[in-house]
């Protein structure tokens, strides 16, 4: 069985997961920028997208990232309408989905913004190309537990959303219907 994981937005992360053996088999990123395309057409493609990855690499179950409002209302919304269309497709074409928190990936791949704690123990300072403490430690899980270098964000968060994913939530087969449990 194969799972696929998203770290959906206009510039994406994806990575594809063999459930039974949690072994990372392809993972990649994809983008549609703001200069190129307008928010709906954006919306469309990355559902396309979605959809191709899941059909070319015969997945299961698709993953995707919960969507979380941190300082921005306006990207709030355009990331939860992303969500619903993602959510609509999938449930169009008969895909098994799960929306995974950020906190949960994020703790089990120890790729959580630093305590307050931490913070004053200097632990992990601030990156000199201004990435988040999170975005930092998932690029670094990744290549410590995936021997890939990369300096791409999305592509690291979508492989630790898949690994929390084949780590961490049960598929059981339930009357016809594939059911997922954490």
């Amino acid at each position: 069985m194969k799972i696929l994981a998203v770290d959906q937005a206009r510039n994406s992360g994806w990575s594809v997961f063999n459930y039974d053996d949690k072994v990372l088999i392809a993972s990649g990123s994809f983008s549609f920028p703001s200069r190129k395309y307008d928010f709906q057409t954006a919306i469309q493609r990355i559902c396309d997208k979605v959809l191709e990855l899941a059909t070319e690499h015969n997945v299961n179950a698709v993953f995707l990232e919960d969507v979380m409002y941190r300082f921005n209302m306006d990207s709030f919304k355009k990331l939860s309408q992303l969500q619903g269309a993602l959510i609509y497709m999938l449930e169009s074409h008969g895909y098994l989905y799960h929306i995974v928190a950020p906190s949960a990936w994020q703790g089990y791949c120890k790729a959580r913004d630093r305590t307050s704690k931490e913070v004053r123990a200097k632990v992990l300072e601030p990156s000199s190309d201004g990435k988040k403490a999170t975005k930092q430690l998932s690029i670094q899980f990744v290549k410590d537990n995936f021997d890939i270098t990369t300096t791409n964000d999305n592509l690291a968060d979508a492989i630790c959303i898949g690994f929390y994913a084949v780590n961490n939530i049960n598929l059981v087969a339930k009357e016809e219907k594939e059911i997922m449990n954490e």
